[in-house]
């Protein structure tokens, strides 16, 4: 089932399965991919309680060991819809442990606030429990390009970043093998070469924006708050027409994780009965 938000100058099309965000069209112009399966079937996964890879698709929480899919399960369920109001949605999905695999209650939410020249997205995580819970979240929109060649991601401050190397056959981060992105540059150039080894992942950013240009026209802007990190990634060889600029808490293992999940890189650790909120929003300018 999708919902369907609309202001004066702008639609969106949410999907109940995964909460994910179908269409985002501002002013006339389409700014989400297709989601043609051919390349990638998704648009906007939200990733939780696990983003990208943990070392053989298991990890120790509490002491047990226990299997976590890459990026987690909420992409893969359906949210039930809590609340829409004129050009806002609210959908939530509340999850009971599964034996063998994540073993904590939790509540997700994503609240859709639509306006004429951009979508604002806020994610709620919340602990029914009364002892602390680790997870991830991320979000990871496919931004509609024709191409990636001519594409460059301009960043709201000068960076110096450089992003750990993805081992293809372990499918880890390796900890000792970077590649310097930006030496005090807020533009990046982008290419599809660049995804050869999968995602382009910055762990140690200072911009929380950034705005994807064609050539000289902006696509997208992504500003995000509460996500510490950004993954950049188009599938490798395929020359899709999409880039996800995904802001992120948490990613794939590195090689030198010692495999205990509440102290992966970028862990984010709730207290009992309390929230812990985010918030993405996708603009044309």
């Amino acid at each position: 089932m999708t919902t369907e938000l609309k202001t004066k100058n702008a639609e969106a099309v949410i999907a109940s399965e995964g909460a994910e965000l179908k269409s985002l069209v501002i002013c006339g112009r389409e700014i989400m991919w297709c989601g043609d399966p051919a390349f990638w079937g998704k648009t906007s996964p939200v990733l939780f309680p696990a983003i990208g890879n943990v070392k053989n698709n298991k990890t120790i929480i509490d002491g047990k060991e226990i299997s976590l899919t890459k990026h987690g399960f909420a992409r893969d369920n359906t949210f039930t819809t809590v609340r829409k109001s004129g050009n806002s949605l609210i959908l939530q999905y509340k999850y009971a442990p599964v034996k063998n695999s994540y073993p904590y209650s939790v509540e997700l939410c994503l609240q859709y606030n639509l306006f004429d020249d951009r979508i604002e997205i806020c994610y709620s995580v919340f602990n029914p429990e009364f002892h602390s819970i680790p997870f991830c979240i991320g979000a990871h929109p496919a931004i509609a390009c024709d191409n990636l060649d001519n594409c460059t991601l301009v960043f709201e401050k000068r960076e110096k970043a450089s992003t750990p190397v993805m081992d293809l056959d372990t499918r880890l981060f390796r900890s000792k093998e970077r590649i310097q992105r930006l030496d005090g540059s807020s533009k990046l150039p982008l290419s599809y070469d660049m995804f050869d080894n999968d995602v382009v992942y910055f762990d140690n950013i200072k911009s929380r924006a950034v705005k994807l240009v064609e050539g000289k026209k902006t696509l997208a802007c992504i500003a995000f708050e509460g996500f510490e990190t950004l993954g950049l990634w188009t599938p490798a060889g395929k020359r899709a027409g999409f880039i996800c600029i995904e802001p992120w808490c948490g990613s794939d293992d590195y090689d030198d994780d010692n495999g205990i999940f509440k102290e992966k890189k970028g862990i984010q650790i709730l207290e009992g009965k309390k929230f812990a909120r985010y918030k993405m929003v996708i603009s044309a300018q």
